[in-house]
């Protein structure tokens, strides 16, 4: 169990977090969803130990959850100048006994061999993902993983996402886009206003829709239909 009690966070005014307290049961896909800006980076951040809350804890089991626990995919992966794929494959220490680039390769098909600075977004997303698969960690936070894949790509990462999960990981997935967490969340968790306002469990997906878009929805199309 991921247990977080009173987080709150806040850059200057901003306040992101307001006193948040909740449990996210380990081996388990959870999904984060939230408008731009609700803080799904900045909860990622948190729980990477990149930022550190204002006040508040973050425990994994009985005890504080550490980065030596958490293997991170960031939304935008920063790569160092002049590296080719495999030279930045080597940074990472393969802790995952059963990580084989080979067969991985069948899929992702990245010119290994090229410098960095040649590749497309979405290559660029598949590099720093073998990155990630390399490691052997309790806790694996994908910060919108599926934006700039290509469609069998993104197949492929729902695939890899629920391997994880039949591995015993606990899995964060956060995307701005509904459907791929549809297919491969246990739960998905709304954030709303510096807090998480509601959880979904998978047999209660088919509610998302009206609960929180139908009035969105709604609102838009008398908008629309008025202004175009």
């Amino acid at each position: 169990m991921i247990s977080i009690r009173n987080l709150s966070i806040a850059f200057d005014e901003n306040v992101v977090f307001q006193n948040i307290s909740i449990d996210f049961e380990s081996v388990k896909v959870h999904g984060i969803v939230g408008l731009n800006g609700a803080g799904k980076t900045t909860f990622f951040n948190c729980l990477a130990r990149s930022i550190k809350p204002d006040s508040g804890s973050i425990q994994l089991d009985d005890g504080p959850l550490t980065i030596d626990e958490i293997a991170y995919l960031e939304t935008s992966n920063f790569f160092y100048s002049l590296l080719t794929g495999n030279e930045y494959l080597k940074i990472f220490k393969q802790t995952n006994a059963a990580f084989d680039l080979r067969a991985l390769q069948d899929f992702f098909k990245l010119p290994l061999h090229d410098l960095i600075e040649t590749y497309s977004t979405g290559m660029k997303k598949k590099l720093a993902l073998l990155g990630v698969l390399k490691q052997n960690k309790r806790v694996f936070l994908l910060d919108e993983p599926f934006n700039g894949l290509d469609i069998e790509t993104n197949k492929v990462l729902e695939v890899i996402i629920g391997t994880l999960k039949s591995k015993g990981k606990t899995v964060f997935v956060s995307s701005h886009i509904i459907d791929p967490l549809l297919s491969v969340c246990d739960v998905i968790h709304v954030i709303e206003n510096g807090v998480f306002s509601r959880s979904f469990e998978k047999v209660d997906f088919h509610k998302i829709e009206t609960e929180l878009f139908q009035k969105l929805k709604d609102h838009a199309q008398a908008i629309v239909a008025r202004s175009i």
